[in-house]
C-alpha cells in the first residue's frame, strides 16, 4: 500500500489550481457514482440550498462538504454535524436493477469517488506518485482512469489534506510478476 497527501500548496504548485475546499474536489464531476444518492446529498446542504435540482446540488457540494471518507464498504460525506453514507450494497442493488449480474461485489468506492474528483486533483497525485514513489504513470487520460480507478483504496480528505492510499497489487502483472508501473 502507499499512501500520498495532497494539501492545498500541493494543487497550487503541481497543478496551477486554487481551490478553496479540499473535501469539495470530489465533487467536481458528474459520474453515475452519485447521481442515484442526490436526494440524500442534498440533505448536508443549507435549507436556502435545497430544492433546485441534481446539478445545483452537486455544485453546492463543492463548497459545503466538510469531510469524506471512502474505504471498500462504504463513502461517508459530512457537513457540519450531518453526515450522508452510500453503502456498497445500496450501489450494488441500483446498479443491479438497472445492469443484472453477480459482480457488484467488486466495486470500488473509493476508485470510483477519485474518478468524480476534478483533474488538478488526479493529475497532482499521478505527480506526486510518479516523484516520490517512482511509479511510472501513462499520461493518457484513459490509463490514468483506469490505474485510479484500481488501484485506490482508501480516502480520506478534510479541511487541511487529502488522503489517497493506493493499493497497486490490484493493477494488472507484466509476464514477470512485477508491476505494469515500474
Amino acid at each position: 500500500m502507499i499512501s500520498i497527501e495532497i494539501r492545498e500548496k500541493d494543487l497550487n504548485e503541481l497543478t496551477r489550481t486554487e481551490v478553496i475546499n479540499l473535501p469539495g474536489t470530489f465533487f467536481a464531476g458528474t459520474s453515475p457514482l452519485l447521481r442515484p444518492f442526490m436526494k440524500k446529498l442534498e440533505a448536508l446542504l443549507p435549507p436556502e440550498n435545497k430544492g433546485r435540482g441534481d446539478s445545483y446540488v452537486l455544485c453546492a457540494l463543492h463548497s459545503h462538504i466538510d469531510q469524506v471518507h471512502a474505504d471498500e464498504s462504504q463513502i461517508a460525506v459530512k457537513s457540519g454535524e450531518k453526515e450522508v453514507m452510500i453503502r456498497r450494497e445500496e450501489l450494488g442493488e441500483l446498479i443491479g436493477e438497472r445492469y443484472p449480474t453477480t459482480s457488484h461485489h467488486r466495486l470500488n468506492l473509493p476508485g470510483l469517488l477519485f474518478l468524480q474528483s476534478g483533474p488538478a486533483l488526479q493529475t497532482a497525485s499521478a505527480i506526486i506518485l510518479r516523484r516520490v514513489h517512482k511509479l511510472h504513470i501513462p499520461d493518457g487520460c484513459r490509463t490514468m482512469r483506469y490505474i485510479f480507478h484500481m488501484s485506490v483504496a482508501a480516502i480520506d480528505a478534510d479541511k487541511e489534506k487529502v488522503v489517497i492510499v493506493f493499493d497497486m497489487e490490484r493493477l494488472p502483472k507484466k509476464e514477470d510478476g512485477s508491476s505494469v508501473l515500474d
